[in-house]
């Protein structure tokens, strides 16, 4: 699935993380977002709104949860 698609182009993203890596955030309370900083210089970085963080947060928390299951 496309991240991005203008014009015929397509942008397509897949990171892989290594336990332990440097995590951060920022807050933009004006426009309601957070963005997420992951590796020590932010080699990757998400900006997301309040619902889809949560969303991604409660997935997140199911995926946990069945990993223990196992």
């Amino acid at each position: 699935m496309a991240l991005f698609h203008y014009s015929g182009i397509s942008v397509e993203s897949y990171v892989e993380m290594a336990e332990k890596v440097t995590m951060r955030y920022e807050i933009d309370r004006c426009n309601d977002v957070v963005t997420l900083h992951c590796g020590h210089r932010s080699e990757y970085i998400l900006t997301i709104g309040r619902e889809n963080l949560a969303t991604l947060i409660a997935l997140g928390a199911k995926a946990i949860e069945e990993l223990d299951a196992a």
